[in-house]
């Protein structure tokens, strides 16, 4: 199972490429599972254990380009991770346990449906997604199953203005996402998170399906997947070195951010700049509209990039990168 990956840093950007996340991809999944396998490795070392049939099935996973590892199993990597810092051993057990007994380890088609239906699912987004909220009490939970339908036919229009707008954007999407998650909620999200790699968490604009447009989903789908994107990258090359302490004042949140948010806000920003952009050339929206977002999305993204590139301590391929969001936003 295991391939070592020499990835092309030179031709990595902020301009989406249609062949590039396939790559990404399929480095980012051999890296997880080498990683997985080391944990579960080590445990069955420091307790005792048996655990090589676990070890060989996972070592045996066929990966392919097409295949999804599941948000579930990212999300048992982390937990795991976690309870062997704390040194549980009844947590890492029943962590192992769970991953033994699953049937959730890979999928090969992308799902649009309802989220927060699972316990593990609910405990992972309030680690995750919650807690971004800060202060603020983010009430979010599953929908009713007749709003599913509508949610499916409105995210596959918005799926198919991104494909007739930007072929990099769609290969990423394609390669990257494994599942769309409708949630109700008192305040707008879009969420991913390593910890569920993959999943994408949508809420209807004040809780309400009715006003989700178009717009609104093609501009979630596309910041959502550019973070993934970015993520794959970050797990071969830590893009920022400013102190995770730092903190500084970001152009899409109230709070302020470590400098990894900041860089994060300025290329994702840029993607959806960018597909705006494309739409207004291609005339497939209003034009006044697109023009509204665009300058907004422009003023954001100009604030995002002045910080990350004047107080940002970046690796040579971080600068590679943030340099070509200009490119990639169409800015002279």
């Amino acid at each position: 199972m295991m391939n070592f990956y020499h990835l092309p840093y030179e031709q990595i950007t902020a301009v989406p490429q249609q062949n590039m996340p396939g790559i990404l991809h399929q480095a980012y999944k051999h890296r997880f599972l080498h990683s997985l396998i080391k944990l579960i490795d080590y445990a069955q070392q420091v307790l005792d254990k048996d655990y090589s049939g676990l070890i060989s099935r996972l070592d045996r996973l066929e990966i392919t380009e097409k295949k999804y590892i599941s948000p579930w199993l990212y999300t048992q990597y982390f937990w795991l991770l976690e309870a062997m810092r704390k040194d549980s051993v009844i947590e890492v057990n029943l962590v192992i346990r769970s991953i033994i007994y699953s049937t959730q380890w890979t999928g090969n088609e992308i799902q649009i449906t309802l989220g927060l239906q699972e316990d593990w699912e609910k405990k992972a987004f309030a680690e995750e997604v919650t807690t971004a909220f800060g202060p603020q009490k983010l009430n979010a939970f599953t929908p009713s199953q007749d709003e599913l339908q509508g949610f499916q036919s409105e995210v596959l229009k918005a799926l198919q203005l991104i494909s007739a707008t930007d072929s990099g954007i769609t290969a990423e999407i394609s390669s990257l996402v494994s599942t769309i998650h409708l949630v109700k909620s008192d305040m707008n999200i879009g969420a991913t998170s390593p910890k569920f790699f993959g999943a994408i968490y949508l809420s209807a604009p004040n809780g309400n399906l009715s006003e989700l447009s178009s717009l609104f989903l093609v501009e979630h789908l596309v910041h959502e997947t550019s973070h993934l994107f970015l993520n794959t990258i970050l797990a071969f090359d830590p893009l920022i070195l400013n102190e995770e302490e730092e903190r500084f004042s970001s152009p899409i949140r109230s709070e302020l951010r470590p400098m990894l948010g900041i860089y994060h806000a300025s290329f994702v920003l840029s993607r959806v700049i960018r597909v705006f952009k494309r739409m207004k050339q291609l005339n497939l929206h209003d034009s006044k509209q697109l023009e509204a977002c665009i300058a907004d999305l422009e003023k954001k993204y100009k604030a995002a990039y002045t910080t990350a590139d004047k107080l940002g301590i970046l690796t040579a391929l971080g600068k590679q990168i943030l340099l070509s969001t200009r490119e990639c936003a169409l800015i002279d």
